[in-house]
């Protein structure tokens, strides 16, 4: 812009319309972690290195485990409706959710069991269906932990 017509504008407008904006840019305060971060957090921390465990465990249990407020028994009933009906993605889902439950629960054979389900009705677009079923001694244990940690922070 030339400044011939900038004459009649007080100087510091001047140098602000040179520059292209008015303000320098603000800078916003660093954000504080939110809580479901340091939640997630943690289970990589418990998960170690192990990238592979960590994405099944955090796909699979429930990280607020607080908000379970439905029981195991209507949970596997309405799965097993599903199945009978032959509604499998239902059925899937119900033993993914039952599943999850057994992993805050801390049983193994519970995991075992609901996610070996949940894997035949998904075929292979759940893989980590199967992952778990490999190492389900290892995250139950993983989960133990992670719940016992979660409940004492909550408490």
């Amino acid at each position: 812009m030339p400044t011939k017509y900038l004459t009649s504008i007080p100087v510091e407008t001047q140098n602000a319309l040179k520059l292209g904006f008015g303000r320098s840019k603000q800078k916003d305060p660093p954000p504080e972690a939110a809580p479901e971060t340091l939640v997630a957090n943690r289970l990589k921390e418990l998960c170690g290195d192990d990238v592979d465990l960590y994405g099944a465990m955090s796909r699979l249990m429930f990280l607020d485990p607080k908000r379970i407020t439905i029981p195991l028994e209507l949970v596997l009933g309405e799965a097993r409706d599903y199945e009978s009906h032959g509604n499998k993605l239902r059925a899937e889902v119900g033993y993914r959710i039952a599943g999850g439950i057994s992993l805050y629960k801390g049983d193994v054979n519970g995991v075992n069991e609901y996610f070996s389900k949940a894997a035949f009705f998904a075929g292979d677009s759940h893989p980590e269906y199967r992952f778990i079923l490999k190492r389900s001694s290892e995250a139950v244990a993983i989960a133990r932990k992670y719940y016992e940690e979660f409940s004492a922070l909550t408490a």
